[in-house]
């Protein structure tokens, strides 16, 4: 489908003029907790859309060229700090230098607070494909095109993440949005809204994906009274995640040339990226539509609860042990994918037993971008990570030396931060009841199950990075990667 036909459809052509009529008579009411990103936290009740740019906050530094430090915060200091990050990255991709092109969408990542597509990234620069990957992706992605959605597939699509979309928002020049959690939630709020009040018939048309928050925030509109439940990030696949980057492009740009909206902010792809840092803000936590959370049913021993959707409960699986048996997978030649190692997971039997298909899909867990996005990984460096140890570590997150883990506003890392519960866990208490009830009372798991999966997850990855020793107590190599990281900041 092109940017015309999309447009052109009577739902879309109702909800933009929804949006039109709606967001200027909005009020938000902004709650921010106190965290690493957003210092001494944020209150504030806010009347009308436009008025969001104002308490825009993102606490965030980088390094340019010359290694000096370049922060921001606010939403003025931001422009000026992604001014510098784009001029850097876009002279590198056209230049075709991909050795500048990976440091500039390294330092993209860092003001960003996420870190999952630094092993792609270093893979496809080390192939000298870097510059040329952006360059075709930018040409997809671009919002004044008559390019069309299906050019966005699974071939020309190779990853997509929290990280990427900033890195093709920011080489795009016509305005595309950078689409993670938060902008994707709060889109999907207003969505939601419209349908409530919408006359048409018809299933949704539109399904604005998210992603969960690492707190206690809710970015799935359907956590509200008849709300309409988003698609999530871990469950779609990277075209279609680029795709909704696209939709809401043109949404957006659509809307902005019917109103005189952001103005002050300069052309059409500026005034773009205001509206989506407005939608940012309000998708760190949806309950600031003012909308009723849907009630909670009583939770028993064998329900999931709430607080564990939104905790840091993992898919339990043997990491050693699977990383082990890819290792074996890709010394057999087989094509690598998941769909491959899943089968041969589940033909290949251990100890005399087989698993299912559905067990080896969830061994896979630590595989993905939000974990270590083993998948494609070279050789050499399967090796080292199955190794493990400290130099194990630095292989599976892409680093030359060890760097202070950065917990991420998205639940992701699940991997590492249950190493980090963990270690917490066996330093507050000494009974394994004691542990099952630290995690329980700090909301990181809803049932005492899952709690023990959490610390069974987390002494695996931690002693196989000798983050955690055999007592399962913090290592030095903890101290040092963990550092001051706190789940509350």
């Amino acid at each position: 489908m092109k940017r015309a036909e999309f447009l052109a459809q009577p739902e879309v052509v109702d909800f933009l003029a929804w949006l039109q009529v709606n967001l200027p008579v909005l009020s938000f009411n902004l709650r921010f907790k106190a965290s690493n990103f957003v210092p001494g936290g944020l209150i504030a009740q806010v009347q009308g859309f436009e008025q969001v740019i104002k308490h825009y906050r993102w606490k965030a530094s980088w390094q340019d060229t010359h290694q000096n430090n370049v922060d921001s915060q606010t939403w003025t200091q931001t422009l000026r700090s992604l001014g510098q990050l784009r001029e850097w990255l876009t002279s590198a991709v056209t230049a075709c230098d991909d050795v500048q092109a990976l440091a500039a969408c390294l330092q993209v990542l860092r003001w960003g607070g996420v870190q999952g597509a630094i092993p792609f990234l270093q893979r496809l620069a080390a192939e000298g494909r870097l510059t040329n990957y952006l360059r075709n992706m930018a040409g997809l992605m671009a919002l004044d095109t008559d390019h069309d959605l299906e050019d966005l597939n699974a071939e020309s699509v190779q990853r997509f993440d929290a990280g990427l979309t900033k890195i093709h928002a920011l080489l795009d020049v016509s305005g595309s949005p950078i689409y993670d959690s938060r902008v994707g939630a709060a889109m999907g709020m207003l969505y939601s809204l419209f349908r409530e009040q919408w006359t048409g018939k018809g299933k949704p048309l539109l399904a604005f994906p998210s992603g969960g928050a690492r707190g206690n925030q809710l970015r799935n509109p359907g956590a509200f009274v008849n709300g309409l439940a988003a698609p999530q990030f871990s469950s779609i696949n990277y075209e279609t995640w680029a795709r909704w980057q696209v939709r809401l492009g043109w949404i957006i740009r659509a809307l902005l040339e019917r109103t005189s909206w952001f103005s002050e902010h300069g052309a059409l792809p500026a005034r773009c990226h205001a509206f989506e840092a407005s939608l940012f803000m309000l998708g760190y936590d949806l309950r600031c539509f003012g909308v009723p959370p849907t009630p909670l049913e009583p939770v028993t021993q064998a329900q999931h609860s709430e607080r564990e959707s939104t905790g840091w409960v993992p898919t339990g699986h043997p990491f050693s042990q699977v990383i082990q048996d890819y290792l074996m997978f890709r010394r057999s030649g087989a094509e690598d994918n998941k769909a491959s190692f899943v089968d041969w997971l589940s033909t290949h039997p251990r100890d005399a037993k087989t698993i299912s298909r559905a067990t080896a899909q969830g061994y896979c867990f630590a595989f993905s971008m939000q974990e270590f996005d083993l998948f494609g990984r070279p050789i050499e460096t399967l090796e080292r990570i199955v190794e493990g140890g400290k130099d194990g570590l630095c292989a599976a997150l892409g680093y030359k030396e060890l760097e202070p883990f950065t917990l991420a506003d998205e639940r992701v890392n699940v991997c590492l931060v249950d190493v980090l519960i963990t270690g917490k866990a066996y330093q507050q208490a000494t009974s394994a009841q004691a542990r099952v009830e630290f995690i329980l009372s700090a909301g990181y798991a809803g049932t005492e199950n899952a709690a023990r999966t959490l610390m069974a997850l987390g002494r695996n990855v931690g002693n196989h990075f000798g983050l955690l020793d055999a007592e399962h107590l913090p290592t030095p190599v903890f101290e040092q990667f963990f550092h001051s990281c706190s789940l509350d900041a």
